[in-house]
């Protein structure tokens, strides 16, 4: 091999590694964690987000479609049967701004599957809803209904114990950059949908459990709040701040209701931007999809440390690695990674790529390497 050659190589390899690993990050990401194509879509789902399951083990995928909205906003499925993808509902338009716009959703104990409509990028006067689509008996939608309005910016859902959590983003309360945790029992939406207090009784609002604080990074100036949510085996809630990274608990008490939000993590030099989190049993973590660093980053609840699962540069997301993730969820040994892809100031995401994602990395204590999740395509 001649000297030419081997300073191409090694130029090769350089540019990759720049691809791959961020500057605090280069040291510390195990190859077996690298992220891999699990799907990619074409334009009619330019902007995916949340993710679900059913008790069959098919996917579900929100995709609000605010770069293009040519395309109308729907809710993908993927068939476990068949690894094959189709729309599953389109969004309910919201009667005043003539949009609807899926993020967060999760299946209930009903069998209904219940999402957040975040209105707030077409009108932040309390359009935000949170959905109801009623599931048939063949799993098809029957109609799809509101049942709490007065929302501000609705972003992640979660069922528990007969009740539906969701996180508002915003308060935009002057002087403050405040969102919040919320729960409303199906009981109060039973005659018809429930509703919130404005924000500036938020403290009164018998639904609004926590509130949390964003303190807004200079390079970013983004103000946003509580993003995504998540239980652990005890009850205890995890959110955090897609602003600045805060990462809070809300403790849950004997009866039932939950302390006031902890601060369990705050140094944007590490971590500055929280966006979905999901639980993993097998190791007692909080998962968590930093867009910012396009990094999953993980929460040892029993150590009460923050981890790195990987991290990498600026990339279109073709070859599997992450593109602004937004949204994890655990799916048997396999962590499923949505790939947001729209563009916000500071982000490592520069432009809004023609190619829409999602990726897929083994998780730790599972099989590892390309014949483990072949099973799945």
């Amino acid at each position: 091999m001649n000297k030419a050659t081997m300073w191409m190589l090694a130029g090769v390899a350089a540019t990759a590694a720049c691809q791959v690993w961020g500057a605090d990050a280069a040291a510390q990401l195990d190859e077996k964690y690298r992220p891999a194509l699990f799907k990619q879509f074409g334009d009619f789902v330019n902007v995916p987000d949340g993710l679900a399951q059913d008790k069959d083990g098919n996917i579900y995928m929100s995709a609000p479609n605010f770069v293009d909205k040519s395309y109308p906003a729907v809710i993908m499925k993927r068939c476990h049967k068949t690894g094959k993808w189709s729309i599953f509902a389109t969004g309910l338009l919201h009667p005043d701004t003539k949009r609807a716009a899926p993020m967060g959703l999760e299946f209930g104990e009903d069998g209904n599957l219940y999402y957040c409509d975040n209105q707030y990028f077409f009108d932040k006067d309390y359009k935000s809803r949170i959905m109801r689509v009623v599931i048939g008996k063949n799993g098809e939608p029957l109609r799809i209904e509101p049942v709490v309005e007065g929302v501000k910016l609705a972003n992640a859902a979660r069922v528990r114990n007969g009740a539906v959590y969701f996180t508002d983003t915003f308060f935009d309360l002057p002087g403050k950059n405040l969102g919040g945790v919320y729960r409303v029992p199906m009981s109060a939406f039973k005659d018809g949908p429930a509703r919130l207090l404005p924000k500036e009784q938020a403290a009164n609002d018998p639904y609004c459990i926590g509130i949390c604080e964003n303190h807004v990074l200079a390079y970013r100036g983004d103000a946003a709040a509580c993003d995504g949510m998540c239980f652990d085996k005890d009850g205890n809630i995890y959110t955090g701040n897609f602003g600045d990274g805060r990462f809070h608990v809300l403790k849950i008490r004997p009866d039932g209701s939950y302390e006031k939000p902890v601060v369990l993590f705050a140094d944007p030099k590490v971590f500055p931007c929280c966006d979905g989190i999901c639980y993993y049993a097998k190791k007692n973590w909080v998962i968590i999809t930093d867009s910012e660093r396009n990094a999953v980053r993980y929460w040892d609840i029993k150590a009460g440390k923050l981890g790195l699962l990987w991290e990498n540069g600026d990339t279109d997301g073709a070859d599997g690695l992450l593109d602004q993730p937004c949204e994890p969820m655990v799916w048997g040994d396999k962590l499923i990674v949505v790939n947001f892809d729209m563009t916000f100031p500071g982000l490592k995401n520069t432009r809004n790529d023609p190619v829409h994602t999602v990726s897929v990395i083994n998780l730790p204590e599972s099989s590892s390497g390309l014949f483990s999740f072949l099973k799945f395509w």
